[in-house]
């Protein structure tokens, strides 16, 4: 194989050989990259003990339970199947270059909501936006449609090749999740918010500031604006007591930081573990020998 190699490289013509090491050496570190995200993602999974809900600390964590819906079961996008969220993808099939076809994306998106995650000691919101998502309930199909043209032109009308993408979680499905956990908190920030909300509203309400207006000149005072501000806090104050009373739902989701990757799988942890391993050590090792193929026929090369 090696001899095969060495002698291809010789014979080979000096434009074409170099853009194929560039290619190759771009799949190498390609290979290699992917390697060392799978590994770093699996050393994560098996140091990071799974946390429960009802006592997971503030942070990054694992987290596994059941899925639910936040309200209601949503219908998927293509399919219009039950389920708590969904994730696809619209592809279609397009000429490029004299012989080669490939596919292009015109449509994606997703349920564009969180769903809650049960483990049987509490719920917290799961928003796997930009999350490294792997679904066992995954659909691939494929559809064609005819584009009809007006005219002589209805005598060329043209094939096109679509190919659709579908995943989704389901009701009471198993879900595994590593990201960043937090519960908010509500406090004197919230209540200004809420208060410059309520005075901003007011204002674009001319019978509304009417109401401060003590003296009827139709011009709110130092005086009476202080006093539309008083009411405004005050309901602030209400409606954030009402909300405080009910603990809030804590929100797993991405970190933010490139060390911390934000995973979500219907995977069993011993299943995502195996994945991962074996892309790992896929792809180090697919990379390791594209290098030394790409070394030895670059060497030889310049020998000969």
């Amino acid at each position: 194989m090696l001899e095969f190699l060495t002698q291809s490289a010789i014979d080979a013509d000096p434009v074409g050989f170099w853009i194929g090491s560039l290619f190759a050496a771009a799949v190498t570190v390609y290979l290699m990259r992917r390697g060392l995200d799978a590994f770093w993602q699996l050393r994560l999974v098996v140091d990071t003990p799974t946390a429960r809900i009802r006592s997971a600390p503030q942070g990054y964590v694992e987290l596994q339970g059941q899925a639910h819906p936040q309200r209601n079961l949503i219908a998927a996008r293509l399919s219009g199947t039950p389920c708590v969220w969904y994730r696809y993808r619209i592809q279609e099939r397009r000429r490029s270059g004299r012989n080669n076809n490939t596919w292009v994306t015109i449509e994606k998106g997703d349920a564009g909501r969180p769903f809650l995650l049960d483990d049987g000691t509490g719920r917290c919101l799961v928003d796997p936006a930009g999350a490294a998502l792997k679904c066992r309930s995954t659909d691939v199909w494929y559809d064609s449609a005819t584009m009809s043209r007006a005219g002589l032109g209805a005598l060329f009308s043209q094939q096109r090749r679509y190919r659709k993408t579908e995943e989704r979680i389901g009701e009471l499905e198993f879900v595994y999740v590593l990201g960043h956990f937090e519960t908010p908190r509500r406090g004197l920030r919230e209540r200004q918010r809420l208060t410059r909300h309520l005075l901003a509203q007011w204002k674009r309400d001319p019978e509304r500031m009417q109401t401060f207006d003590r003296n009827g000149d139709g011009e709110l005072d130092l005086d009476e604006w202080d006093a539309a501000r008083a009411m405004a806090e005050q309901l602030a104050e209400r409606a954030e007591g009402r909300v405080s009373a009910e603990p809030p739902l804590s929100r797993i989701s991405a970190a933010g930081d490139a060390r911390q990757p934000f995973v979500v799988s219907t995977e069993d942890e011993q299943a995502l573990i195996a994945r991962l391993r074996l892309h790992a050590f896929g792809g180090a090792l697919g990379g390791l020998l594209i290098g030394i193929g790409l070394a030895v026929v670059v060497l030889a090369r310049g020998i000969a």
